[in-house]
């Protein structure tokens, strides 16, 4: 008690931080400025505006400051601050052509992204939710559906707006997953290693939704995921502990120094484990994040190292109790990063970046798997080098100009492959453009085009495979008032066939043989896009966005003798998302819906694993010491196909299983913050109503589980 005791004096007594907060307004119009960038001088601590003009910059100590606030067509303003005016200034940046600090720019890609399209899960939103993986923060994310067989399980599949679905193996994933700017994608599906991920170290993730091929290319066809680490701002030392249902487990140790004026790094060591909610489904994990920057050189290198343990829980099916999983997986997986600015002058700049990504993935059965389920060994062994080129100019003062060039190298050694097929790589080659023009101080346009060039080598003794497309964008925003504006956005996506779409040659423990398919051709998305955003500047914001796509030729893998990847035709999907916040005093509102229907217009498959309907809505009361927050999430029934049946037809090669439904789920957590000055204290209750729910076949996920957290910096 003692102890305990003390260090709760030592958190309170520890030197307070501050956040800064406020609006950026034109002059002119008093409209919102988005994207301007707002950071303290002589630092590389800032942040840029939202789609409302709004603006935080945490972690700041009791001393004064000086800001600089720029964006695109606007003169730079400089301003003094003290900790008693930090909350709820505001910036007016008056109409210029002086765009000296315009590239000056928060983040890995300056103004690229569409922002009206973009959606911010900042450092406060995911400590507020109190989630402890990306997959269960992506599923309070609106238009963002997540199929996993739990929390930290290796299966997982994310989707934007109805463009993934669940299949055994988690295929065709087409959103593009991304650390601070750099591919993080395992070359033999396109998926991504969620476990590696230490969600401690993100400071906000960007969530770019609809198609994103003209900047990013391969994969960014449904969306692009951004996840953007934390930047050096002062130096401290970090503790967190948590503990919770089934024995779940989590260690993270911290270290943020100053080794010289220019040189700092940031490093986190990260231990977690569990027992999981049912047989097999138990995890262990060890993180490793190392950050070095060099503020006056604009060079940054990142590391990240993890070795995850985790049990293949199997499907949970009281008539067939063989479909119970004995499988365990090891992975390790290594990410190398490194980035770096040359400034030409006050308007122009060239960045170099490259990374190389390794993966090795090893499946085995238990030491107490049955004699009859036992299965050979497999192993996944990927390699991904990739290296970036991008010139940034800006041309005058309304006129902004980006070009670029990426390589990305790629192989696999994978045991469940085509044995004709060893150890395929590839190359995929993209140039790229866009340009940003200020018509007026409400009208800008953007346009950008992208060539993708793919060649694959199956084997030594095949020939090469090839695919190409462009893939070109248009946007228009138009700021109707100072408080509402309207987008549109115009686009193509693009992705080519993954490894194991076209070589995998495998039988599942439930019997299906599944195939790929070297004669599949890639698949295309034409998009249009809408946005509209309303916002008092006060307490109240409002925004719609409806949407329609076209695919062509999309990818997919048809339930036959044996499963195999084919190219479908003529399926679209429309909906819309619609949001809107409001406070009042210390109370916080958010609620948003979602629409969509996926069809095969030609009537030959139904889309599975898409919910029409999404509610996510969230409550928080702030109080002196504590926040409490209440987040609820609801989708309605979802469609998929009961492969696992021993009721089947064929309709010529193809096998008809019976269409099931998961059942419409109401989930609801709580989580209560205590702030003491450097420490927090948090429980969180999920899933209060202890509700039996599934969101793959015959996966039962958690009921009600709690779990305590404690974190102290010093």
């Amino acid at each position: 008690m003692k102890k305990l005791l003390s260090i709760l004096l030592f958190g309170i007594l520890c030197g307070q931080e501050y956040s800064l907060s406020g609006v950026v307004l034109s002059s002119d119009s008093n409209s919102p400025i988005v994207d301007a960038n707002i950071f303290i001088s002589d630092s590389t601590i800032g942040s840029a505006s939202d789609i409302q003009g709004n603006f935080k910059i945490d972690e700041l100590s009791d001393k004064n400051y000086t800001i600089i606030a720029s964006a695109l067509g606007y003169k730079d303003t400089i301003l003094s601050i003290n900790p008693s005016t930090l909350n709820n200034i505001i910036i007016k940046l008056i109409p210029s052509s002086i765009m000296g600090a315009a590239l000056e720019v928060v983040g890995r890609y300056p103004s690229k992204h569409t922002p009206n399209f973009t959606e911010n899960i900042t450092r406060d939103l995911i400590s507020e939710q109190q989630s402890q993986t990306l997959s269960e923060l992506f599923r309070n994310i609106l238009g963002v559906d997540v199929q996993m067989e739990h929390n930290v399980g290796r299966n997982a599949n994310v989707s934007i707006r109805g463009s993934s679905d669940y299949k055994p193996g988690g295929y065709n994933n087409r959103v593009l997953v991304l650390l601070d700017g750099f591919q993080m994608s395992i070359p033999n599906s396109g998926s991504v290693d969620w476990n590696g991920m230490p969600l401690e170290f993100i400071d906000r993730v960007e969530v770019l939704k609809g198609p994103q091929s003209s900047l990013y290319g391969q994969n960014s066809m449904g969306g692009v995921i951004n996840l953007v680490t934390k930047k050096f701002k002062k130096e401290f030392s970090t503790l967190k502990a948590s503990y919770g249902s089934f024995n779940s487990k989590n260690l993270d140790v911290g270290l943020n120094r100053n080794i010289n004026n220019n040189l700092s790094f940031q490093t986190l060591f990260q231990y977690k484990d569990g027992d999981g909610h049912r047989f097999n489904s138990q995890f262990r994990q060890n993180n490793l994040y190392l950050k070095l920057d060099k503020p006056d050189s604009n060079l940054t290198t990142s590391l990240i190292i993890n070795k995850s343990y985790t049990g293949q829980p199997g499907f949970d099916k009281s008539e067939r109790p063989s479909l119970i999983g004995y499988r365990l997986t090891n992975r390790d997986s290594i990410y190398l990063q490194f980035f770096k600015r040359f400034k030409f002058n006050n308007n122009q700049d060239f960045d170099y970046s490259f990374s190389i990504n390794h993966f090795y993935t090893h499946y085995k059965d238990r030491n107490d798997v049955p004699d009859s389920e036992v299965e050979p060994e497999n192993f996944y062994n990927d390699l991904s080098v990739n290296t970036r080129l991008e010139y940034q100019w800006l041309i005058k003062d309304n006129l902004y100009f980006l070009a670029g060039d990426d390589i990305i190298f790629e192989q696999s050694e994978i045991s469940v492959f085509n044995d004709t097929f060893e150890n395929p790589w590839q190359v995929t080659h993209g140039i790229f453009g866009r340009l940003k023009y200020q018509v007026n101080p409400k009208l800008s346009l953007a346009a950008g085009l992208r060539h993708d060039f793919r060649t694959v080598k199956p084997a030594d003794n095949f020939n090469f495979i090839n695919f190409s497309s462009f893939t070109p964008k248009f946007n228009m925003q138009y700021i109707v008032d100072d408080q509402s504006n309207i987008s549109l956005s115009l686009s193509k996506g693009f992705r080519a066939p993954s490894f194991s779409e076209l070589f995998l040659k495998y039988t599942t423990s439930y019997g299906l043989v599944t195939q790929g398919n070297a004669d599949l051709k890639p698949e295309e998305l034409y998009g249009v896009d809408l946005a509209y955003n309303y916002s008092n500047l006060d307490n109240f914001k409002f925004s719609i966005n409806p949407y329609y796509y076209v695919y062509n030729d999309m990818i997919d893998f048809v339930y036959a003798i044996p499963v195999i990847a084919r190219n479908r035709t003529d399926v679209n999907s429309m909906g819309f998302e619609t949001k809107f916040s409001y406070k009042l005093n210390n109370l916080n509102f958010d609620f948003g819906y979602t629409y969509l229907q996926v069809d095969d217009l030609n009537d030959l498959d139904q889309m599975f694993y898409r919910p029409k309907h999404k509610i996510v809505a969230k409550s928080s009361l702030e109080q002196r010491l504590v926040r409490h927050s209440f987040l609820v999430n609801y989708q309605t029934e979802q469609d998929y196909q009961d492969f696992l049946s021993d009721d089947y037809d064929f309709m010529g090669s193809e096998i008809q299983f019976p269409i099931s439904q998961l059942d419409a789920l109401l989930l609801a957590d709580y989580v209560a913050l205590f702030k003491f000055d450097d420490m927090d204290l948090s429980i969180k209750v999920s899933n209060i109503f202890d509700v039996q729910y599934e969101l793959i076949q015959n996966y039962p996920m958690p009921g009600r589980t709690i779990s305590l957290n404690y974190e102290m910096k010093f």
